[in-house]
């Protein structure tokens, strides 16, 4: 699918497919740009020098029109939530992770002792919001991949008014991203805490005021992410 997209629009290769990993309904990809030395020189002037970065929003766009619909078919399930976050630079690289959430169960089969403690994740998620929000989510997804990755979806956060009003006032709308990603990560936060993942962290969190969703990929441990990083 790749191949077909550079091959169609003649559209330069960004990055590589550095790691794929699958559990129940997710799929998570992690994609890495390595620097040559005279990129590595130019991002201490712009972080859009790198390729990935500039090209990011055509490249989402190619994903969601040409991509997503040939893995919905290859599957047999409907997308129900993709996100690419913004690509991350660090010196010699610059590094990007997306999330397919599927209308389906289509990978259970790979996961199955996690569904329990994901639940267990999924309901202090809700229980924090309720608590601190005094309205819950709708819906909330919690998915442990490996011994690396747990992905988060926080769908439903906004109120009928709220989203009305961020669509009337872009100062609004900064504002409520701001504090829903905030309450967001104290949510993750309390849950990583609550089942004792000492190590964990939150490595991309971002709020899709579109979609009212809120997409969270979280680290059990940053060594092993950096290990994953740099592994050839």
């Amino acid at each position: 699918m790749k191949q077909y997209i550079h091959e169609t629009y003649q559209f330069p290769v960004l990055a590589k497919l550095k790691y794929l990993i699958v559990g129940r309904q997710v799929e998570l990809i992690v994609y890495v740009e390595n620097f040559s030395k005279w990129e590595r020189a130019l991002l201490q002037y712009s972080n859009e020098a790198t390729k990935f970065g500039k090209y990011y929003p055509l490249l989402l766009g190619f994903i969601k029109t040409h991509v997503l619909p040939r893995k919905e078919k290859s599957y047999g399930s409907n997308v129900r939530y993709y996100h690419l976050f913004k690509p991350c630079n660090i010196k010699t690289m610059s590094y990007s992770i997306s999330l397919t959430v599927y209308e389906d169960n289509i990978f259970k089969h790979l996961t199955k002792t996690q569904g329990i403690s994901d639940d267990a994740m999924a309901s202090d998620i809700s229980k924090y919001y309720r608590e601190q929000n005094l309205r819950g989510p709708e819906w909330v997804s919690v998915v442990s991949l490996d011994k690396i990755f747990i992905a988060v979806v926080i769908y439903g956060v906004s109120s009928p008014f709220w989203k009305r009003y961020q669509q009337i006032s872009p100062e609004i709308k900064t504002l409520f991203t701001a504090a829903i990603e905030r309450l967001s990560k104290e949510a993750v936060e309390y849950s990583l805490e609550h089942h004792k993942i000492k190590e964990g962290k939150i490595l991309f969190m971002d709020f899709q005021s579109n979609d009212d969703t809120v997409f969270v990929v979280v680290v059990r441990s940053i060594d092993k992410w950096e290990d994953l990083l740099i592994s050839s």
